[in-house]
């Protein structure tokens, strides 16, 4: 297809961006948009290890913190949690369109990484942190504290936005692939072995050199 083609179909303000930053090549601008769709592809292995091993750790650490599975039904009269239940209120009504049991594991999967990240908050330091910090086990303990916690938790979901937006990740800063270290090492500090096991299924690193190359 040709630009005007794909231009039809996905709009000018989308593809102007590659072609501003092509400096108006339109042959390039085409080469880098389909390298951004194989990036955003490639970054899928490494944002679903990490974003289910967060929510399942984190979903252990507090369960033995509250004693019950459903945890949450214990901030349901606290206001520091207003946005939190909102989420959780959320996620139950979904299940209850699609006429799903509001189990613990279905709601889980419903809770957005926004709500994971969320709880590395500074508020909830004095209330949740002390357990959290089990989750990164393998965590360096110079560095495992929850300003650092938090801080590589939502660049991880500011760029995962990014990826399920379809936004350009060619021209991220920091890189896309010093974003995507940030997750392995994310990875690495809850079970160095689930790193391990990633590995084998994550191209991330060889498509970004690959477009570099071709750059």
């Amino acid at each position: 297809m040709n630009w005007n083609d794909l231009e039809r179909h996905f709009s000018a303000a989308r593809l102007g961006r590659y072609r501003i930053a092509r400096g108006g090549d339109a042959a390039k601008a085409l080469a880098d948009y389909a390298g951004n769709v194989l990036l955003s592809e490639a970054m899928l292995p490494m944002l679903n290890v990490l974003e289910i091993a967060l929510r399942n750790g984190i979903h252990t650490r507090l369960s033995a913190h509250y004693g019950w599975a459903d945890w949450w039904e214990a901030w349901v009269d606290e206001p520091a949690f207003s946005w939190q239940n909102k989420q959780i209120a959320n996620a139950k009504a979904k299940l209850v369109r699609r006429c799903e049991p509001q189990t613990p594991d279905k709601l889980l999967a419903e809770l957005t990484l926004g709500f994971w990240s969320s709880l590395f908050n500074k508020q909830f330091q004095p209330v949740l942190w002390k357990d959290l910090r089990l989750v990164f086990a393998r965590c360096p303990k110079s560095q495992r504290q929850r300003h650092t916690i938090s801080t590589a938790l939502n660049q991880i979901r500011d760029l995962r936005n990014r990826v399920f937006h379809h936004e350009p990740l060619l021209w991220l800063t920091p890189t896309l692939l010093e974003q995507h270290r940030v997750g392995v090492e994310v990875i690495h500090w809850i079970d160095p072995q689930l790193e391990q096991w990633l590995a084998q299924y994550d191209r991330l690193p060889a498509i970004w050199a690959e477009w570099q190359a071709a750059a």
